[in-house]
């Protein structure tokens, strides 16, 4: 749903007209580069680290969907052996490439994504039109990307073997701030953004050549030359130009007066090139300090909320920058993706702790013994919950203990007053450290945690800091070993620790492609998708989001928890469909699936294991599409069979129009493509293309996704390799069998002759 967002492009690209501007008007900014001298040279200069591009993957989708065919809803298996042909271009030259995602509309775009998502459905429109007229897909000037690319375009990039990175915020600024932090030779992308900040160099995917690796670079010093300013001042120049933060609108009094001011004003040039020019002109003029930008502000139309230009040059600030336009005591609002938190998290307060070596009259970093931890679950930061000032930690190892004191305002841990190193990932898998969380003071969990540690479970915040106090204060004093709890015991990690670590794990699987959706909805209890391939005006068929929104319903009752008389808290989906006028979220309200047994928590879905619990996941899963009852046939199937036919099933109930010529033809889809390359499926021709077809074909994608989001919702029943497109549907064989199928063919000539 969310990569799918920006699916029609993204909401703004960047400065509108900059790109085009440097084309035209600054081509010395524009340098030819060949991506192979450049990796070679980086591999001298920097012998210990690989040449890395980072990709903004979202401007590149469009350049990555090559095949003939877009309109019938995809042809996934050429597009994965077209990104396969990408990914081994780059490792022949010796380049890794990292991945990035968009991974949430920002609240500051709200307007601007529902302006897009409005726009295209206009789009999509004419293009329904035209399908019902013509009966064949129109030329590329109609082009729009198959349903669901986005979603797929990374766990297609994930199951090649590459690094994928979903976002917490859009993309341009942690792709940016990647770039900048891991010195990699470039950014790979179309976005005018990375013209903007203070960055590693910026390629262009649009001229990107991909048999030489020959693309062109685009020169921030030269764009700065050629507009007379310099590189402090670029992210101000944007701002006055218009972006994501500054809206146009307020800026056209502004423009106006740098206009009839500028002596750089040429008639050969359109008017935004003009404004490009004169506002360069006019910042040039000024000196460039924190008083120069107030003065800008109280000059525009800003109305109550006079940070607007100090937010939005701050927006372009990496991790680490400073700019003359901004003194160093306003803090960055730039939050990187550790440091979110989450709006619907119980819990108001985490307090990170760095999982570290304690040790007792030991150099700093000795570790001391060797056993499994759950590092390797987690890395090397833990989260507690807590409302208190204090975390108390203790180790113990043969006769000598530790006591380690954590506040939250300081977020290194100190043996006794000493700095202490954190150790790595792979050192906390080799450590036999037995670490004891003794208590979390005023912590809402206090009181779980006392009795799994065998104490009395007090009712009151006062009692349980006072048993937490009564607690140390008998372990210290006791002469023999206090190892009370290990890390590695399923009790404290699935007691203990699980009740705040459920969002963060879920955010950990978000940035690294590992499930769907699924952090989004426990942290800020919204979802978006953007429009599908829907006709509009066939009104037989529901939109994709009303035919899945009961499924959506039990999937949030699985991840929310339910509140004082079983009440969930509400969704807000921001989903197209036809009659949606997209002014306000929709508020849903979960509704609990019928489990046998009642629906399993998330710390035993997520987290248990054994026999016992495969089948609740599974049951669950069955649950969001009422095919609890289904089961036993079900798992008897191959699992991207099964997980098509619970598909097909739940959509035959949820959609009364659907006939038996539309069962036979997703079935037959199913059944040939088993065998079929993407060389062979590249070769099929279409006489005609049925609009209804295409229609369906959507709905169908997007049946994927949600099936997604049930799988990383009820702990992965399902491998999620088996759920992807590629292994149950093509565009264009979709086509053929449909209307084989309602022309009333023979199941023979539907299943090409393999009758069994």
């Amino acid at each position: 749903l969310l990569s799918d967002c920006c699916e029609f492009w993204r909401s703004a690209m960047g400065v509108r007209g900059l790109q085009g501007f440097v084309a035209r008007v600054c081509p010395d900014a524009c340098k030819t580069v060949d991506l192979r001298e450049m990796a070679e040279k980086h591999r001298i200069n920097h012998p210990d680290s690989p040449p890395v591009i980072v990709v903004d993957a979202m401007s590149c989708v469009r350049r990555w969907y090559t095949p003939e065919s877009w309109v019938c809803g995809g042809q996934w298996r050429e597009y994965l052996a077209i990104l396969e042909d990408f990914i081994n271009a780059f490792m022949a030259a010796g380049i890794k490439l990292v991945f990035y995602f968009d991974g949430v509309v920002e609240e500051k775009k709200r307007e601007e994504w529902i302006k897009r998502r409005m726009k295209n459905t206009e789009e999509i429109a004419t293009l329904f039109q035209f399908l019902k007229t013509h009966r064949k897909q129109p030329g590329r000037e109609m082009f729009v990307l198959p349903s669901a690319l986005p979603t797929f375009t990374r766990f297609a990039l994930k199951s090649l073997g590459q690094k994928t990175v979903c976002t917490l915020q859009e993309a341009d600024f942690e792709v940016a701030a990647y770039g900048l932090q891991h010195n990699c030779i470039g950014i790979l992308g179309q976005d005018s953004d990375y013209l903007i900040y203070n960055t590693c160099p910026y390629f262009s995917i649009e001229n990107l050549s991909l048999d030489r690796l020959v693309t062109v670079m685009y020169s921030r010093e030269v764009l700065c030359h050629v507009l007379g300013i310099s590189l402090t001042h670029l992210p101000l120049f944007a701002c006055l130009l218009g972006n994501d933060i500054v809206p146009e609108s307020l800026l056209e009094g502004f423009w106006h007066k740098c206009l009839t001011t500028s002596p750089h004003r040429n008639n050969s040039y359109n008017r935004r090139t003009n404004i490009l020019l004169s506002v360069a002109n006019y910042i040039s003029k000024i000196p460039c300090s924190y008083s120069s930008l107030k003065h800008l502000e109280e000059m525009l139309p800003l109305g109550s909320d006079k940070s607007l230009l100090c937010r939005g040059v701050n927006s372009y600030l990496l991790p680490g920058q400073q700019s003359p336009w901004i003194p160093p005591n306003v803090i960055n609002c730039q939050m990187s993706s550790l440091q979110q938190e989450s709006a619907l998290c119980q819990d108001k307060e985490v307090f990170q702790v760095t999982l570290v070596s304690l040790f007792l009259k030991c150099p700093v970093g000795q570790i001391m013994g060797s056993s499994s931890c759950i590092g390797q679950q987690l890395g090397t930061e833990m989260y507690f919950p807590c409302v208190q000032q204090q975390v108390l930690l203790m180790a113990s190892h043969t006769d000598r203990d530790a006591l380690v004191l954590g506040c939250l305002n300081t977020p290194r841990v100190l043996d006794w007053g000493y700095e202490v190193e954190s150790l790595s990932g792979s050192a906390l898998g080799q450590s036999r450290l037995p670490v004891l969380l003794v208590g979390i003071l005023h912590c809402l969990r206090a009181a779980l945690l006392l009795s799994h540690l065998g104490c009395s479970r007090p009712a009151d915040p006062v009692v349980a800091e006072a048993a937490c106090s009564q607690l140390l204060e008998r372990s210290i004093s006791s002469s023999s070993e206090y190892i009370l709890l290990l890390f590695d015991s399923s009790l404290f990690w699935r007691y203990c620790l699980f009740p705040s670590l459920n969002k963060q794990l879920a955010k950990e699987q978000h940035i690294h492609s590992e499930n769907y959706s699924v952090f989004n909805i426990l942290s800020n209890g919204e979802v978006e998708c953007s429009n599908s391939l829907e006709d509009d005006y066939d009104t037989e068929i529901p939109g994709q989001a009303l035919i899945y929104r009961p499924a959506r319903q039990h999937i949030y009752s699985i991840l929310l928890e339910s509140g004082k008389g079983g009440a969930y808290p509400l969704v807000k989906e921001w989903f197209v469909y036809f009659g949606n006028p997209l002014k306000q979220p929709e508020l849903i309200q979960p509704v609990r699936p019928s489990v046998t047994g009642g629906t399993p928590n998330l710390k035993t879905l997520w987290l248990a294991k054994g026999p016992d619990v495969e089948k609740q996941r599974y049951s669950t899963f069955l649950a969001c599409f009422y095919l609890q009852d289904e089961m036993e046939e079900l798992q008897a199937l191959e699992a991207p069979v099964a997980g098509f036919c619970c598909l097909l099933a739940y959509l035959m109930m949820q959609v009364s129009s659907l006939s038996l010529e539309d069962l036979n033809a997703f079935l037959a889809l199913l059944l040939c493509l088993k065998g079929k390359s993407a060389a062979q499926l590249t070769g099929l021709q279409l006489s005609q293309v049925d609009s209804r077809a295409v229609h369906l074909g959507a709905v169908l994608i997007r049946g994927l996704t949600t099936l997604l989001l049930a799988n990383s919702a009820c702990g992965s029943p399902f491998k999620m390799d088996d759920l992807m497109p590629w292994a149950v549907f093509d565009g264009k064989l979709f086509q053929q069998k449909y209307q084989q199928s309602h022309r009333g063919c023979s199941v023979e000539e539907l299943l090409e002759g393999n009758v069994s």
